[in-house]
């Protein structure tokens, strides 16, 4: 076993509610664990400490919850062979179904709460638990949120991602959600509710 020291310096501003700190722990792995965790974290460039941290939050915040949202992992395969017997327009009333089934009830057991922000972390969540490249920006002056989302899933699941996108933030967003599709890609821009509203 290694010992294995799991160091974080308080962060965040200071006095409020809004004020995040963290805590000094310290763990015991086996080595063999300790060294992949190195390696992946000299392969994607960062330190072992935030490798650590985006483990444990990835499990505080999807993993932990995901099978009491009903998520399971299933084989992108699976999904793309699924999909080919289907039309499009077969394809939107599924995405429309589903999200009818979760669209709720998903951010409140991932986050504990329903609004914009819960649903946006749960997507969030969800895009890295499976392994999608993806990039998110904000542009905080218009409350306007973008993602790009690469799945190499083929067009069809393309079509089921954006309609699933769109319905599923339809109720917490100001207007209806842009969207745009290539067979491998998909584009959503949403525009949050300011508070007043």
């Amino acid at each position: 076993m290694s010992n294995f020291d799991y160091n974080v310096a308080p962060s965040g501003s200071s006095g409020g509610n809004n004020t995040k700190f963290s805590e000094n722990i310290s763990f015991r792995l086996p080595k063999i664990v300790l060294d992949q965790l190195r390696q992946e974290a000299k392969e994607n460039q960062i330190t072992i400490n935030t490798l650590v941290n985006q483990i444990i939050d990835s499990y505080v915040n999807f993993t932990s919850n995901a099978p009491k949202a009903g998520m399971i992992p299933i084989h992108r395969l699976c999904l793309i062979t699924l999909l080919e017997g289907y039309s499009e327009e077969q394809i939107r009333e599924i995405a429309n179904r589903f999200v009818k089934a979760i669209c709720v009830q998903t951010p409140l057991l991932l986050r504990g709460r329903y609004d914009f922000e819960a649903v946006l972390e749960s997507h969030r969540s969800w895009l890295k638990a499976a392994g999608f490249q993806y990039r998110y920006s904000k542009d905080a002056e218009k409350n306007r949120h973008t993602f790009i989302v690469e799945h190499d899933m083929g067009r069809k699941f393309s079509l089921f991602a954006v309609e699933y996108a769109k319905l599923y933030f339809e109720p917490v967003v100001r207007k209806e959600v842009e969207s745009s599709f290539t067979d491998n890609t998909i584009m959503i821009v949403l525009e949050e509710k300011a508070a007043y509203e």
